[in-house]
């Protein structure tokens, strides 16, 4: 039964390192600024829209770019929204595998975002005719796993880990997770296996944002057998999940290259966003701003599933519900806010106990 495992796995790494090339889902975090009309006597820009560059008048040269709070609010509900997508997803029952126990498994699924707010102008796609489109309002994942069941430092123990791709983007959560059975094995009563979970996963695929991701898990379970050939096991539970976020520096004038501008000669166009007054200086990277590093991010999630194995094939169909973010940044004065709103996700893996 090894070969149609590493098919599965085969598949799901070529889909997750295609070519790097920039996709319809990957992140620009200058779209969470607000482009507006500049204000009289303000060359290029707003004094206070994040984006949008303070020139000094009858200079043009950048003076500063601070994100205001509504900028700083649309960056958390971002966050807030795509820690949900990519977090783990960890479709199991409550049952460990057992001490011998081993499984791999792929994944799909698909999470719902609030693809009509102002936030997800932070997701970059750009149309032929250069006008931004928003990310469709479900965004697809896959994913391989790997769990083990333990014996050591404790009994009723299972580890696993494992990766989810976005698709149509470069990004990737690295995925681990330790599950404790706090009641299990009492097949023949009319009593539920309980257990404990703890996760944690890594984003990488972007320079945009430094993400980390834990979860605390409580779940149920209960399974039956079918016909004395397969087993069917339906299980439920609730999440708690931290989002721990912090953007890299932007460069609000993207068009404008400062290497270029302060190694130019006389004569030399400067382009977009560059003026006249920046050529032989590094004056452009006074445009390079930051969002704010934000309190954790908290979201609940409600999860419900059911398993069904036959012999050492399994599939798993589950939907999970996040309720929206309500959390805000109490470290900072402009007490950005968490606006995200409901998530749902529906997901179908499948694999092999061995």
């Amino acid at each position: 039964m090894r070969r149609p495992g590493l098919a599965v796995a085969a598949l799901l790494l070529a889909g997750a390192w295609r070519p790097a090339v920039a996709g319809p889902n990957d992140l620009n975090l200058l779209h969470l600024c607000d482009p507006k009309t500049p204000a009289p006597g303000v060359l290029n820009g707003m004094v206070s829209e994040c984006g949008w560059v303070r020139r000094a008048t009858g200079t043009g040269l950048i003076e500063s770019i601070t994100p205001d709070a509504e900028a700083e609010s649309r960056f958390r509900s971002l966050m807030s929204e795509l820690g949900v997508l990519m977090a783990p997803r960890l479709s199991v029952p409550a049952e460990t595998l057992g001490l011998a126990g081993f499984q791999i498994s792929g994944e799909a699924g698909t999470t719902s975002i609030s693809r009509g707010e102002p936030f997800w102008n932070g997701v970059e796609a750009v149309s032929p005719d250069n006008r931004l489109r928003r990310p469709d309002g479900w965004l697809t994942t896959v994913g391989l796993t790997l769990r083990k069941g333990l014996w050591l430092p404790l009994p009723a123990l299972e580890v696993g880990g494992g990766f989810m791709h976005l698709v149509d983007s470069k990004m990737v959560s690295w995925q681990g997770y330790a599950k404790l059975a706090l009641h299990e094995g009492f097949h023949d009563w009319p009593l539920p296996s309980f257990a404990v979970r703890g996760s944690a996963a890594i984003l990488t695929g972007t320079d945009q944002v430094r993400m980390s991701i834990a979860g605390l898990d409580l779940l149920m379970s209960k399974g039956f057998g079918i016909l004395k050939t397969a087993r069917l096991e339906p299980f439920g539970g609730w999440s708690f999940l931290f989002v721990r976020a912090r953007a890299n520096p932007v460069d609000a004038t993207p068009s404008c290259d400062a290497y270029f501008a302060r190694t130019a000669t006389a004569g030399q166009p400067l382009g977009d966003n560059c003026a006249e007054a920046q050529r032989g200086t590094d004056n452009d990277f006074a445009a390079n701003f930051a969002f704010s590093p934000q309190d954790v991010i908290t979201r609940h999630r409600f999860f419900g599933g059911a398993k069904l194995k036959f012999a050492t094939v399994f599939m798993v169909a589950q939907y999970a519900i996040a309720p929206a973010g309500r959390s805000r940044d109490e470290s900072k004065s402009n007490g950005a806010r968490d606006g995200s709103g409901k998530q749902e996700s529906l997901s179908l893996s499948a694999g092999f106990d061995f």
